[in-house]
Formats: C-alpha cells, structure tokens, sequence
C-alpha cells in the first residue's frame, strides 16, 4: 500500500550507542537560525533558487537497534514515517549496523539510511550480499564532517519525499489508467491515450515508418503525416541526435541483434524537445530475413531533471576531479543494465600504480598528490569523453570503457594508457617515473552482473601485479590470448601492404549454360610470414576495426586495375573485374569516388570494367544514412552489385531506387535449394524480379551439378561462381582459365577437376 505524501517530512531517527554522537548532532541539525540558514543555502545550491522553504529536522534518538525498530514501527503505526535514519555500524551488545539495516528495511523499504562507520567487520561482498547497496543506501566515513551530515540528511529526506510524490503520481496514474480501461472497450482508444508511443518500421531500406501510435500528437506531431514522410526521422530526431540514432540503428541491422535502447531528444512541434527513451527489436522471419522493425518511445523528460539535480551533489574525488566510487558504480550499473537491454557493450578497468608508496616515502605526500593529479589527466586524455574515469582511493583508478566493440579495443585502450603514464613526470623540480598495472573485465551477455565484474577487474589486476606489474591482463586467460593475438595480427597488417605480403586471388563468374568467364572476382589474400597464406575472413574484420580498410581496399582497387591492364594487354581480358566494397570506404565519401576514377586513368581502363560488390546490410546503411557515394560511382560509370542478395530482407522494393547491375543470390539459398522447396522458389522469385527490373544475377557458391541443374531449370541463363567451376586462384591460373575462355563441366561431375586447389575463403 503506498502512503500518502507528507509535506517536507524532515523526520530523522539517529541511532547510536554513544550519548555524545547523540549531541553532536543534535548541534549540526538543530533548529537554531543558523542552521536554518545554512540549510536553506545547501538547498538552494543543491535544488535550485527557489524561494526556500524553512524546513526543520525533527531528530529522534534510539541507544540500540531493538529500541530503534519499536520507534520506527510506532511512527509508521501513526502516519508519521521517519524519512531517514543515521546508523552506527557497532552498537555492542545489540544488533550491529548492518543488522539494524536489514530490521529496519523489512519494516519501511522507503526509509533512506546512512551508515556511519569507521571501519567494518564486513567486507564490501559481504555487505552487497546481506544488503541492497543502491541509493537508499550511503556510506559516511569517520570522522564526521557538520556540512556533509547537513548535506546527507536536506538529501536524503528530500529524496524521501521525492520517492513518496513519484509513488503518489504512479498511483494516481496507475487508478486513472485501470478507470479508463473498464469505461473504453476500444483498445484503439487506450493506445491513443496511453504514455508511451508505439511504432513500426518497415524492414527495408530507408525503414520506412508504417505506423506510430495516435498519441504522438501530445508531442505536437500528427501520425498519419509522419507515416506518409520520407524524412520522419529529421522530423522527429534532434539533429544533434541523429548519428547516434544512426549508429543504433545499424546494430539493428546486425543478425545477431536482439535489440537496442538509447536515449535521444525528440522534437515537437513547437521546435521545444523532449527527453526520451526509444527501444525497438528487430522482427525477423524463420529464415532470418528482416520483416520489420517495432519499438516504444517513453518520455523521460522529469526522470532527466532529476537527475540534473542529484548530480549537484558531491560526486567527484576531491583531489583530482575525478568521478569518485560511488559515482563510478551508480554509472557500472547504468551500463550493465543498458547493455543487457541492448546497448553497446562495455568493459570496466581497474588500475593500480606500481611502487606509489615509495613516491610518498621518499618525496613526500605533496609530490604524491601532485602525481596523482598528473596521471588523472593523463589517464582522461588516453579516454573519450563518454567514458568514465573514477579514482577508488589511494593510487586505485577505474575506467568504463563505454561503447567497447570488442575485448581488443579495450586491450588497445590499456596498452595506450600504460605508454602514456610510463612518461616522465616532473613534480616540483623531482623527475619521477612510474608504471601501472590493470585488469580488465568486458561485458559479455550472461555477465553476473556489475558487481561480479567489478570484482573479476579486480582479480585481472592482481594477476597483472603477481605477473610482474606493468602490464594488462583480462580476467581470464583465454581471452587474454584471444586479444594478444588479435592485437598482434592487427599491428602485423599495418605492415603487411608497405611489405610486399598482400597477393589478389581471382575467381572466375561464368555463364551458366556455357561456361563461358564472364568475370573475374578480385579476392585479397595475405602471406603472413609466421601463420602462412591467410583468407580475408581472418583479417578484413579486424581492417574494419582498426581503420586500415581504407588502405586496404585502395591496394585491392590499384593491384586488380593493374592485373586487368595486364590481362587487356595480352588479349584475355574478362568483361568485368568484381571488387569488394566495404562499408568504411563507402563512408569515406568523395575520397573512394576520387581514388576510383584516378585509378581507372591510371590503367587506361573504362569505368564499366570495373564492378563493386556491396552487401545488403551494407546498402541498407548507406541508403539510411543518405549516403550518395553509390549513387556517383554509378554516374562515373561503374556497375554495382549486391552480395549475398536475399538473406538479410524480406523485400526488395529499395531496389527500384538503385541502379545496380547485378545481384548476387545468396550461398544460402543455394546450398538448401536442393532439398527445401521453399528456397528453390525463393530463387525463382528473385530471378523473375531481377529479371523484370533488367538485372543481371549471378548465383555465389554453387558447388554441385544439382545445384547448377537447379538454377538452369529455373530460367535462368545468368551467371555463376563457386567451387563446382573452379575456386579462387592466383594470377597466374587465373591467367591460364582465361586463355581457355570458358570453363567445361560434365554433368555427372561434383567438382571441376582441372580446378586449381589454393586455400578455400571469399572475402
């Protein structure tokens, strides 16, 4: 049952077993003028200038934990709750603090507590599993400061009274909601008066908006005008908000996804906004194409300006301006619940320095703070801004590495910060020199939860220092070697190009009923000194992250522009060279359309040799983003196909509005055509679509006689590539099967024998 508000409850019961604290504070919260005045100022600093209200604390006083129940459960019996408790953590011979917590919560869950202590018979763990360590809960350290108790206790009751008006309004709502349920038989109706908004997005490029729910006009917003735009995002989004939606959207847009929550401003229709919170889930079909995309928009305008407010109070370390550990493990719990509804995942770091204390003994406290305070703007100058840097206590910092990506990111993060501290400090006319050693733990779905990685960095940094300091470690040794070796390959492909170890591979797109070449795919092979010759699988994603794909990919353009002069030159040239498009060039912009034609004159080529191959996810985002570079390379000249065509949406009319020249079936479909109906009509459907818009197909991974069977009997008198005519091979036998000009099969053949064998991949 929730109680009715009370007016500035400024009820408080103190418990303590000494009679001196008892007075002490009774001095600090008294009712004198004073003290009105200083607590009218803390508030005002604290809530705002509005007119202060001259509130008095009214303090009760209980010697024992049993004594303090009997008080706390009468007040409640007669309608006057206390709002707070202050809490010693020893009171022998009764029950000790966190003992009187556990009592007095199972009588009043909304009493606000603070427990005062100068040390603890029980370690953090313990306490976290006897009590719920969230914002009910803050710890005061001996010896008391006047000010901070005057500051816990305007707080904490104003944070009473705050939780018990909200409860009153939810209630409220709650009676209103259940009124208006049973009056309206219309669910439509509920819909347009509830306070959260309902949408719908097609699944298809640009995700067009199918339906939102009547109610966005409390937003100054008419519905069936935002249904019928083609720019209902920049209608609806802050402009300053927009690549963050963006970026959503495009983890949306991942298989694996499940989801995604974020935060953005949303423009009404007075050009004023609103805080909200957006959470949408992909809806995919049995076969994993995207249907649709549905969401809910809640507005959490007064839970923001609420939160504008706490963040007034002392939340940073003193001496260096740093979060401090509470405020670093209210923003870990941000984060774990984020990420567990979709969000981008994290990885907390904990961060010791090696030899600190020797610092101290030998030039004394001052230079030791000076450090300190040099190595936390080092240390925020290695992190992002979104990222937050805590100091813990002592020469213990933390860092949540917020938007993570993968575990190596966070390892590059560490091995940036160890470098960028390792530099010599110069303190008061004294060079010092000092290391860290850290332990990481990245978020990963099925973490325990904040606390338990808290922990786990923490066992990561005793492995760190155990290991000889100086070093990173994660919390397990498999994922220590995983980024070891992803760190190692990334910083060897940096080299790779300027060494000569990059090679194209080439594999032949043939006429289906002839066998005819009617292309060339130019696939990137990487001759690693140590690991041998390694498929782009292996390396383009980790080009992607690290930001050499651009590199990359215009080594890949010069070298196939050069071979297909070569093969021009001596009378064997294809009709087309097929290159893979990454989304990083895509986005690159006019330097990938300048780096194109460049490179087309340099060769003497036409532009129409050339042909780009992008995926679906990959148009998907450009043609989200409004992203042109598609669009200009067609104008040069250049074809453009989709790979993998098929398997990542349910329709196909964006396609209308490209003017690509083939699409590339899926090895999906293919691979179970054979045996499920229902994929063999799929690929009859896309032939006779692509067929009615003049597009040329080409079917990817085709490795047997009934799959080439199949794909003739469908209609088709399109191309192919894959295994059953021949793999990827080096320039020399490609050389070879293009002297030949077709590629020859019998129809009881599996395989083409005269194939060469080189490492299997298409990338």
């Amino acid at each position: 049952m929730i109680r009715p508000p009370y007016a500035g409850n400024r009820r408080i019961l103190l418990i303590d077993d000494n009679p001196a604290i008892h007075q002490d504070f009774r001095k600090i919260l008294g009712t004198g003028q004073d003290s009105q005045a200083m607590l009218a100022a803390a508030e005002a600093a604290l809530f705002g200038d509005a007119p202060p209200v001259q509130h008095v604390f009214e303090l009760d006083s209980a010697h024992q934990g049993q004594e303090a129940l009997a008080m706390l459960t009468r007040a409640l019996a007669q309608g006057r709750p206390y709002a707070m408790a202050f809490i010693d953590m020893r009171m022998p011979p009764g029950w000790d603090g966190v003992e009187t917590v556990e009592r007095l919560w199972q009588a009043d869950p909304q009493l606000q507590v603070a427990l005062c202590t100068a040390y603890s018979d029980y370690s953090w763990e313990e306490m976290a599993e006897r009590l719920d360590l969230s914002d009910r809960l803050l710890i005061l350290k001996k010896p008391f400061d006047a000010i901070e108790i005057r500051q816990l206790a305007s707080a904490l009751t104003v944070k009473w009274q705050m939780t018990q008006d909200a409860a009153m309004k939810m209630s409220a709502l709650e009676q209103a909601v259940e009124e208006r349920t049973k009056e309206l038989s219309d669910a439509n109706i509920i819909v347009r008066n509830s306070p959260t908004i309902l949408y719908r997005l097609r699944g298809e490029p640009a995700f067009p908006l199918m339906y939102i729910s009547h109610n966005i006009t409390k937003f100054g917003h008419d519905a069936a005008r935002l249904v019928a735009s083609p720019n209902w995002a920049q209608e609806l989004v802050h402009p300053d908000d927009l690549q963050m939606l963006d970026a959503a959207m495009g983890r949306v847009l991942e298989k694996s996804a499940q989801g995604a929550s974020i935060e953005f401003r949303l423009l009404t229709g007075a050009g004023t906004y609103r805080w909200v919170e957006n959470r949408y889930v992909p809806v995919r079909n049995g076969e994993g194409r995207l249907i649709e995309i549905e969401g809910i928009i809640l507005d959490i305008t007064e839970r923001k300006l609420a939160e504008e407010k706490i963040a007034l109070l002392a939340r940073t370390d003193g001496l260096t301006g740093l979060a401090n550990r509470a405020t670093f493990i209210e923003r870990l719990s941000q984060a774990f619940a984020a990420a567990e509804r979709g969000a981008p995942a994290f990885a907390i770091f904990y961060l010791d320095l090696d030899h600190f204390k020797e610092v101290n003994d030998t030039l004394g406290h001052p230079v030791g703070d000076l450090l300190l305070q040099e190595v936390a703007a080092r240390i925020q100058d290695c992190t992002r801004e979104s990222d937050v840097v805590a100091r813990l206590g002592g020469d213990e910092f933390a860092i949540l590495q917020l938007h993570m990506g993968e575990p190596a990111n966070a390892g590059a993060l560490a091995k940036n910060i160890q470098t960028t501290l390792a530099r010599p400090y110069s303190l008061n006319g004294n060079e010092v020199r000092i290391s860290a050693s850290i332990g990481i733990c990245p978020y990963a779905p099925g973490s325990a939860g904040a606390d338990a990685m808290l922990t786990q960095a923490d066992l990561a940094l005793y492995r760190s220092k155990e290991e000889g300091r100086n070093q990173y470690h994660f919390h397990s040794e498999e994922l220590d070697q995983q980024v070891l070796e992803r760190v190692t390959l990334a910083n060897d492909l940096k080299r790779a190009i300027d060494q000569d170890e990059l090679e194209l591979y080439y594999q032949p797109q043939v006429e289906l009923s002839s066998g005819r070449i009617l292309g060339m795919e130019a696939l990137v092979r990487w001759n690693h000194p140590a690991r041998g010759l390694l498929a782009a699988d292996v390396f383009i994603h980790i080009a992607e992250r690290t930001g050499s794909i651009v590199a990359l990919g215009h080594w890949v353009l010069e070298q196939a522009c050069r071979q297909m002069r070569q093969w021009r030159d001596a009378g064997m040239a294809p009709p087309l060279i097929a290159i893979n498009l990454s989304l990083a060039q895509i986005k690159s912009g006019q330097e990938l359309v300048r780096d194109v034609s460049v490179t087309i004159a340099k060769w003497g080529l036409a532009p129409a040799d050339l042909e780009f191959d992008v995926t679906e996810a990959t148009l998907a985002q450009t043609k989200w983003t409004r992203n042109d570079v598609l669009p200009q390379l067609r104008e040069l000249g250049v074809k453009i196909a989709i790979d993998d065509f098929g398997a990542e949406y349910s329709s196909f009319d964006y396609l209308k509005t490209y003017r690509v020249n083939h699409l590339k079936i899926a090895q999906s479909f293919i691979n179970s055509a054979s045996e499920d109906p229902d994929s063999a009509t799929t690929i009859r459907a896309i032939i006779n679509f692509a067929r009615e818009l003049g597009i040329g197909i080409i079917a990817g991974g085709v490795e047997t006689h009934e799959q080439r069977a199949l794909l003739i009997s469908a209609g088709s008198t399109n191309q192919a590539q894959g295994f059953y005519f021949s793999k990827a091979v080096d320039s020399t036998c490609a050389s070879e099967l293009l002297r030949q000009g077709r590629i020859l099969v019998r129809a009881d053949e599996e395989e083409l024998a005269l194939a060469p064998n080189p490492p299997q991949g298409r990338a």
